[in-house]
């Protein structure tokens, strides 16, 4: 089902938590709300689903308008055909798994059967069959979370919204739990609205990424749109790059850029022009674009320094390397490429210019 938003705004008293936002999400398609606490991402999704009446503004999902500041229209969330997957499990722990289910169906007055196909329908879809008779006290963390999805793909939603839905789970089971998600909403070609703070969830399970700051929209795209072309440093930081440097750009030749790093004697090449990054650019560079050598290169981003942090991270090491001529850059080494450092050790640090960004401190108005 699409869903459209129109000027949405949405104020508590003197503080606007969305502002004018407009959004068009297409049939089958997964978009993932992306932000900070605060920036409006569950607020949007509350009010598609129509737990939060908007302040103004209009939202049509398939073609009904279930809401409408101008005329009036404010459909309940049980008009609008859209299950909610929450943070909190919510499972009754007294009921068995096909009992909590089963409850939102046994609510409609369903016939037995149908409830019980439906059920198992719904169980084989998230992979808990086997445990229908099961207590839920005696479920694990990620087992609950899959009754929560069951209970809203029981009821057949037209779209599927989740709220931060692994954020209680460890590391692996949130891995393993994204996978099973995205085949499922591809498996049933559900349109779906994820809300979450983590970028890498953002990237395992979005068709498209909205980015939301201060209400509004800063930035959209497919994942590897946004992953290599964030639009501002703020947005890059966010979605994980971590050396980023005041600069003040010193002259453009032959399509590439020169850029002194601000309080050091280090220059920077970029191939990318610098003429849209404002007032305030800053350079960019990603950890794991960082070459580390205990030799000097000849390429023109190349400098000294010496290690201060080397911490074993499996295939990786992450390195703190203090520049002997500017600051003290964050970089990823690979085991498996034989950059490996001791704390203590001198180095060179090297960059292709293809791989250095020269982006304006926020989105530009």
């Amino acid at each position: 089902m699409k869903i459209s938003i129109q000027n949405l705004q949405l104020k508590y008293g003197s503080f606007t938590a969305i502002e004018n936002l407009n959004l068009d999400i297409e049939d089958g398609e997964a978009l993932v709300l992306l932000g900070q606490s605060g920036c409006g991402k569950t607020s949007t999704m509350r009010c598609i689903a129509g737990l939060e009446e908007p302040t103004s503004g209009r939202i049509i999902i398939d073609d009904v308008v279930v809401f409408d500041s101008e005329k009036g229209i404010n459909l309940p969330p049980n008009k609008r055909n859209v299950g909610m997957v929450f943070q909190s499990y919510a499972v009754w722990p007294h009921m068995t798994v096909a009992q909590n289910v089963a409850y939102s169906l046994k609510q409609k007055k369903l016939s037995k059967s149908e409830i019980d196909e439906r059920v198992m329908e719904a169980l084989t879809l998230v992979g808990l069959e086997p445990y229908a008779d099961r207590g839920a006290s005696l479920l694990s963390g990620g087992q609950m979370q899959r009754v929560a999805l069951a209970r809203s793909l029981v009821m057949r939603p037209s779209v599927l919204m989740l709220d931060e839905p692994l954020s209680n789970l460890d590391a692996r089971l949130r891995d393993r739990l994204r996978v099973e998600l995205r085949e499922i909403q591809l498996q049933l070609g559900l349109t779906c609205v994820y809300v979450t703070h983590d970028q890498h969830e953002a990237f395992a399970l979005a068709d498209r990424i909205a980015l939301l700051q201060g209400g509004r929209i800063v930035q959209m795209g497919a994942p590897q749109h946004m992953y290599e072309a964030p639009a501002s440093a703020s947005i890059a930081h966010f979605l994980g790059v971590s050396n980023i440097m005041d600069c003040t750009p010193e002259g453009t030749a032959a399509g590439s850029t020169t850029a002194r790093i601000a309080n050091s004697e280090l220059t920077v090449q970029s191939a990318q022009l610098a003429s849209d990054a404002g007032t305030s650019p800053k350079v960019c560079i990603r950890a794991e674009d960082l070459q580390i050598t205990a030799m000097p290169t000849e390429h023109p981003n190349s400098w000294p320094g010496t290690v201060r942090v080397a911490g074993f991270q499996g295939n990786d090491i992450r390195y703190a390397i203090q520049l002997e001529s500017g600051p003290e850059l964050d970089a990823l080494g690979g085991l498996r490429r034989g950059e490996q450092h001791k704390v203590g050790d001198r180095v060179w640090v090297t960059v292709n210019p293809r791989e250095v960004q020269i982006l304006p401190a926020e989105v530009l108005a």
